[in-house]
């Protein structure tokens, strides 16, 4: 195991040596700094913005999906057990199920 505290290990411990080379690379070229920030940051909230955008659109074809199927759902379900009873059970299962298929592919 490895002895040596905290302070006395190098720099550069565990930092791949070719990443520091171009970290190095961009300041020695006076890359501007805050600027370099804010373009990650502009990048990083479209990111963001269009895997919302991709999650919003994935859940609403979901539950239109599970809205247009559901009645069928609950027809077979009162065809195999014969109750007037169950349809409102046959519906949450349908969007149950519509719900946990949504959320196990996002």
């Amino acid at each position: 195991m490895n002895e040596m505290s905290p302070d006395e290990m190098p720099p550069d411990e565990g930092f791949d040596p070719e990443l520091l080379r171009l970290f190095d690379q961009a300041s020695a070229a006076g890359a501007p700094d805050e600027a370099f920030v804010a373009n990650v940051l502009v990048e990083l909230r479209k990111a963001r913005r269009a895997r919302l955008v991709a999650r919003s659109i994935v859940a609403a074809a979901i539950m239109v999906a599970g809205a247009f199927l559901a009645p069928y759902v609950a027809r077979a379900t009162l065809a195999v057990m014969g109750s007037i009873a169950i349809y409102p059970v046959g519906f949450v299962c349908a969007t149950l199920l519509a719900w946990r298929t949504q959320r196990r592919f996002n």
